[in-house]
């Protein structure tokens, strides 16, 4: 691989997933991305919520790599379902609108985050000890790009089931 080239590759991957996110979302009203049932009783608005939840928390990581010897929160949560209740009762009240904004916003940090990044620091598997001999390549995979390809397929399968 030339230099750079695994940035540019997390970068494409950050897009597309983003790309195949709001497809599954396209077209949904207001009041369908409220109805509860895409994830257990989570709505669309909740389940965009949570993937802000992880890419802020991302965002903060990747904030604070000059202090490789710092924990960030994100590798230190031990109890995801537990995390991801308390993220939902504060996120829940939260109108849908300031919502979408957090989403957008958000993920453009994370892009930024990630444009800043060297290729040595997202590839390197010994430079943080918490990740446990993985890269933040990994790490970015896991809680973005992944999480989002996961959640727009249940997201597609809730609208295939209720005829949306």
């Amino acid at each position: 691989m030339g230099r750079g080239s695994q940035k540019q590759a997390v970068l494409e991957e950050l897009r597309r997933a983003r790309a195949n996110l709001l497809a599954a979302i396209e077209g949904l009203s207001p009041n369908d991305m409220l109805r509860p049932g895409v994830v257990g009783f989570w709505s669309v608005k909740d389940v965009l919520a949570h993937l802000t939840v992880w890419e802020s928390e991302l965002v903060t990581a990747l904030s604070r790599l000059d202090r490789p010897s710092l924990v960030p929160r994100i590798v230190q949560i031990d109890d995801i379902d537990a995390f991801n209740a308390e993220q939902y009762q504060i996120n829940a009240p939260r109108p849908l609108q300031l919502v979408l904004e957090d989403f957008h916003g958000v993920h453009k940090h994370l892009l930024r985050a990630v444009e800043a990044l060297d290729e040595r620091t997202l590839t390197d598997t010994r430079k943080f000890r918490w990740l446990e001999g993985e890269s933040l390549v990994y790490l970015i995979a896991e809680c973005a790009y992944w999480h989002e390809d996961e959640h727009a397929e249940q997201i597609r399968q809730w609208r295939a089931e209720q005829g949306l």
